[in-house]
């Protein structure tokens, strides 16, 4: 099953590709292939679709330069509020019955949207700053 994921590198340009999970992975760290998971929004019963970041887990520690839209991204969007070496990837997510573990998967088209939106705003904010 493949899905639409966003894509933020730390130039900053948003890209939507289509690809949960295997691309996706390969997005968020093509050095090393050891990508990071964490959670921006909990899929949960009564909001079945969540949002799920990926980074590289070696990122900090390797030869990705910062990512000075994804960290205000993702704390605009409920995540962490972190600093962000390299390429960020968000999912959606969703729980299936009986499991508690998120099960990745595409994008809705209102959370495209939320990632565009959100990622136009922080792009101004941050232009307007500098």
């Amino acid at each position: 099953m493949t899905g639409i994921y966003a894509l933020i590198r730390p130039d900053g340009q948003l890209e939507f590709h289509d690809g949960v999970p295997d691309q996706m992975l390969k997005d968020t760290d093509p050095q090393h292939s050891a990508p990071a998971a964490f959670t921006i929004q909990h899929a949960e019963w009564c909001s079945p679709r969540g949002l799920h970041g990926h980074v590289s887990g070696i990122s900090c520690l390797a030869s990705y330069p910062p990512n000075h839209i994804a960290g205000p991204l993702v704390a605009a969007l409920g995540g962490p509020d972190q600093y962000i070496f390299g390429n960020l990837t968000i999912c959606g997510s969703q729980i299936a019955s009986g499991n508690d573990e998120p099960i990745l998967c595409g994008l809705t088209d209102a959370q495209e949207r939320l990632i565009h939106d959100v990622h136009t705003a922080v792009s101004q904010e941050i232009a307007h700053s500098t």
